[in-house]
């Protein structure tokens, strides 16, 4: 697979089958993270891998919890898309059944409101990305915790010193085919 493949194929999974993840597939895609390209090599990035089962119970919990704080910005969004409400939910309050997802924060408070630093995690996020499609796995990147203002309960039960939290990632073996949404005819020119 080129980069190039990779980049158009890749995709968002909100469903996965069980199959457990293996630490080696893990560790590969933690690593790939931190070779993401950093503002004066700073590495603001710290990142936890939960695919314990009683940790992704607790995690799912509060995926429940979610919802509540987010449900009337999807139905305004999505006023005549009911159906993408119903879906986004169950993928919120299940996971997907994803059987991993990785936590990703910044790591020291100082870097919080920085451009640079935010900018550096989420290549790292891309990286991750990227490494879990040539895997022939795939995976969600989500910011509904924070917007759901759940973010600092999520960070003092997974990562109590290691900073903000940024995103999370969900992550498994797909359980769905996805397609290539339409892409934006007017979203850059060449001068």
């Amino acid at each position: 697979m080129t980069i190039h493949e990779a980049l158009r194929e890749r995709r968002s999974i909100r469903k996965f089958k069980p199959t457990p993840i293996s630490e080696k597939d893990l560790l590969d895609i933690l690593e790939a993270g931190t070779y993401a390209p950093s503002g004066i090599n700073t590495q603001p990035w710290y990142y936890v891998a939960i695919k314990n089962p009683t940790d992704m119970e607790t995690l799912k919990g509060l995926m429940r919890a979610v919802i509540l704080g987010f449900r009337s910005s999807l139905e305004q969004r999505f006023s005549r898309n009911p159906e993408v409400v119903v879906e986004t939910e169950t993928f919120l309050t299940s996971l997907g059944g994803a059987p991993a997802c990785i936590l990703v924060f910044m790591l020291k408070p100082e870097y919080n409101g920085q451009v640079s630093p935010m900018q550096s995690v989420s290549a790292g996020i891309q990286n991750m990305l990227l490494e879990i499609h040539e895997k022939g796995l795939g995976a969600c990147w989500m910011t509904a915790p924070l917007e759901a203002g759940l973010a600092p309960e999520i960070q003092s039960l997974f990562a109590p010193d290691k900073g903000e939290m940024v995103a999370m990632i969900a992550l498994g073996e797909p359980d769905q085919e996805r397609t290539a949404p339409k892409r934006r005819d007017d979203r850059f020119e060449i001068r």
